[in-house]
């Protein structure tokens, strides 16, 4: 059991949705503010580390108040896709949509980003690490600002949308009247029924844990052997993958073949075949909607240097029963996955180099060693 309950944490966090929207859409960066600690750190994957809330609001202001080139002033909408309160530890894990205003054709723009809150009491927290992935983000301004362009070239007012409407009306075989919305009373006849269902889905918490053991041992023989058929045998032979860059790519043959396309390059510019340890740090399961939330460390083998060499990936697993995942969606920084593999290279060109010289002086030791030796 953890300080606070899961209640007021999660009162906290919706009252952080409610702040950052509302910051979002007044230019008022410190409404969000508000939902920190003093001393909170805010880890911003791409631009960097923030410590205090008066950093994290000047910050996070300056950066969401472009409004020329690429213009993050119109990033101002936050629907939550979906959310974990763990209540022993105090954390909120949170899937985000990052929503762009209506570009002017009622488009939806928006790309995922994993949050994660930890609660400090008091309604505050005093940590939040974002993980996304940059170029799909710059894409969708871009997008945006060109979609924005042609409506804004050919626009059409009100009054030419009233008179269509209108217009369109008399080919209804009744008269218009007033849209009707669902009675008052809708909610409150069914709120004890609400109370009292469950919050359990269909499989035991045990199983899905059992299964993800499985899943992420198989991982783990995927990279130590290269061959990712292991991987196969967690998933469901209709499985879809959700991957921020690469897309939706479906069933098993072609989840395995297009990782294998990846990791299986043994070229020195890009040996991604090294890219072969897969440890899993923090998850938690969701017996609600039947899945599993977790971070794992996408890392390179050991140079000799003992320097990890690694990108953090978030993945949301859907299960499907019989001990195998139907759904992976998998959310990362691109730009993390390129510094590892050049820190990869350069520590193995010094190790190797360094490795080259104390074999020298080994092999001169030892033949110095060798011609002190008596003649017996």
């Amino acid at each position: 059991m953890g300080r606070w309950s899961k209640e007021e944490i999660e009162a906290a966090f919706k009252t952080y949705q409610v702040q950052g929207r509302a910051a979002a859409r007044s230019g008022d960066w410190a409404r969000w503010g508000e939902m920190f600690t003093e001393d909170v750190t805010y880890v911003e994957q791409e631009v960097g580390q923030w410590g205090g809330r008066a950093a994290a609001v000047r910050e996070m202001a300056a950066l969401m108040h472009q409004n020329e080139g690429t213009p993050w002033v119109w990033v101002n909408q936050y629907p939550v896709k979906a959310y974990i309160v763990d209540e022993d530890r105090g954390w909120v894990w949170s899937q985000i949509w990052n929503r762009m205003e209506d570009p002017g054709n009622g488009r939806v723009l928006q790309e995922n980003c994993l949050t994660m809150l930890r609660y400090d009491g008091d309604g505050l927290f005093s940590y939040e690490e974002d993980l996304y992935n940059p170029h799909a983000y710059v894409q969708m301004v871009k997008d945006w600002v060109k979609i924005n362009k042609e409506c804004n070239q050919d626009p059409v007012d009100d009054t030419t949308r009233a008179a269509r409407a209108e217009a369109a009306r008399g080919f209804a075989d009744i008269p218009s009247f007033e849209a009707e919305p669902p009675p008052a009373s809708l909610g409150e006849r069914h709120a004890e029924a609400r109370a009292n269902r469950g919050t359990k889905g269909r499989f035991p918490r045990e199983e899905l844990e059992d299964a993800f053991d499985h899943f992420r041992a198989q991982l783990a023989l995927a990279g130590k052997t290269r061959d990712w058929s292991h991987f196969g045998a967690a998933i469901t032979k209709d499985a879809t993958w959700i991957d921020c860059a690469l897309g939706h790519i479906g069933k098993r043959e072609g989840i395995v073949r297009t990782i294998e396309d990846r990791l299986h390059q043994v070229d020195e510019d890009a040996p991604w075949v090294q890219l072969c340890r897969f440890p899993v740090g923090e998850f938690i399961i969701d017996e609600a909607r039947e899945s599993v939330w977790s971070f794992f460390w996408a890392r390179f083998d050991d140079v000799g240097d003992g320097i990890r060499h690694e990108a953090k990936v978030f993945a949301e697993l859907q299960y499907h029963g019989d001990g195998l995942f139907k759904v992976l969606e998998t959310l990362y920084n691109p730009n993390h996955f390129d510094k590892a593999m050049e820190s990869y290279k350069a520590g193995k060109i010094v190790y190797d180099e360094r490795r080259e010289r104390r074999e020298k002086r080994l092999a001169e030791r030892e033949a110095q060693a060798r011609s002190m030796t008596p003649d017996d």
